[in-house]
This record gives structure tokens, C-alpha cells and sequence, in this order.
């Protein structure tokens, strides 16, 4: 059911892009108000695309048992990141973010995850990587649950803090000053990026939209970093009060 709720959403999209891009096809003068708009039109496909692939990963790995699937799974869901990573949308330079850490070499992986078992009384954790940092999987099946279970659970500051009032559009929420902060400390210096990026933010239908579309644009925010830290508590401010 959510996958056709989403496809039919991602259908809606690309037929309105369509009927944008046959005008222009057509010879027609578009207004910058309409290129603005197929390219906010295309970042949704892309986005609606993402929260549906990140989707049915998640409840693949909510169905395995064995640990060969879990990391098998893990490793496909960790490269699809990267992939996307790699792949982000800069709307008005076209600009790709360059990773914040170098990944291991697939040589380096492999001996990691070829690594000897120790008799169970000292047992070693099986190692692989997600995005530059290493989860540890160990062979007991209760153990894997836990640690999976935690991760899912894990909750940052914004998540837990109390926000403040609530305002219908995230720009209420946004002084002069912290308009400034976060061009120059999130959004590379780039104001346009940044107007869309709010734009975009306040037409999502509730906070967890909200936030997959912040992790798949931005994939090197750090949320428990100062000036992301208050932007998401900003987000709250829209959706969660």
C-alpha cells in the first residue's frame, strides 16, 4: 500500500514535468518561475525515489535472520547511500559535495568480514561498513536483533528537546542572523540552495518527510552539530508541536 501511494505521488510529478518539458519542446518561452519549477519537480522524483528504495531495505532487514543476510543487506543499503551521496542534486550549481571520509578499499572489506572466529568464549564481532563507519554483527542471533533494535531506536538531542511554539511556515522561525549562519554553515554559501531547500521543506506533509529528505539531500550534516542541531529543532517547530 505505501508503495503505490508513493508511485502514484512520483506518476503525479512526472506527468506535471512532462507537460512542462513538451512546452518547451514546442518552441515555447518558458518563465524562470517555470524552469524553477521542473527542477523542484525532479528533486521530488529523486527524493520520493529514495524514501521508497530506503523503505523496502528496511523491512528486508527486518524480516532476515541469518547474519551472511544481514550483512549482505547492510552492505547493499550502505552503497545505495553513497550511490545517492554521489548523485545529489545541487539545483542551482550543480555543485557534488565531496565525501566527508575516503571509503575502504573493497580489498580492506573483504579481509574484514573473512576475519577467523575465536572459540565462543572470546568471541570477535564480524565488522562492516556503513557510510565510513564500522557495525559490529555478532553470530548470536538474540545479539544481532539488539543491535539492530538500538539502532533503529537511537534518538538524537533534536529529537528529544523541547522546541518552542509552533509556526506554519518555517520562515517565521528563521531570524536575519540565523538566515546567515546556516547559507554559510550548511548550505556552502549558496543562497539559492538554500530559499529552495526551505521552500521545499515547508510543502512536506509531516516531520519524518521532512527529515528523509534532509538525509538523502544532505547526507554530510552532522545532526548532533550545533547549526544542525537548531535547524531541525526549527523543523520541529513546523511539524511537531
Amino acid at each position: 500500500m505505501y508503495n503505490f501511494e508513493k508511485v502514484s505521488e512520483i506518476k503525479a510529478v512526472i506527468s506535471a514535468l512532462l507537460k512542462n518539458l513538451e512546452s518547451a519542446e514546442n518552441g515555447k518561452s518558458l518563465p524562470e518561475t517555470k524552469w524553477e519549477e521542473m527542477m523542484i519537480q525532479a528533486d521530488i522524483i529523486r527524493e520520493k525515489l529514495i524514501s521508497m528504495r530506503s523503505r523496502e531495505l528496511r523491512d528486508m532487514v527486518e524480516s532476515i535472520s541469518s547474519n551472511d543476510e544481514v550483512r549482505r543487506v547492510m552492505q547493499s543499503f550502505a552503497e545505495l547511500k553513497r550511490a545517492f551521496a554521489d548523485l545529489q542534486l545541487n539545483v542551482s550549481k550543480s555543485v557534488i559535495p565531496a565525501p566527508n571520509a575516503q571509503p575502504k578499499t573493497e580489498e580492506k572489506r573483504i579481509e574484514e568480514l573473512e576475519m577467523p572466529r575465536e572459540p565462543k568464549a572470546e568471541q570477535k564481532p564480524i565488522l562492516f561498513e556503513e557510510e565510513g563507519d564500522e557495525i559490529e554483527l555478532f553470530s548470536d542471533e538474540e545479539v544481532v536483533s539488539n543491535i539492530l533494535d538500538s539502532a533503529r531506536h537511537s534518538r538524537h538531542s533534536w529529537r528529544t528537546d523541547l522546541p518552542g511554539t509552533r509556526v506554519e511556515d518555517i520562515k517565521q522561525a528563521i531570524t536575519l542572523n540565523d538566515k546567515l549562519y546556516y547559507i554559510k554553515e550548511l548550505f556552502n554559501d549558496d543562497e539559492e540552495q538554500y530559499r529552495l531547500s526551505i521552500d521545499k521543506l515547508n510543502e512536506m506533509r509531516n516531520l519524518n518527510e521532512a527529515v528523509d529528505y534532509i538525509r538523502g539531500a544532505f547526507p554530510e550534516w552532522d545532526e548532533d552539530s550545533p547549526g544542525v542541531y537548531r535547524f531541525l529543532m526549527i523543523l520541529r517547530r513546523r511539524f511537531d508541536v
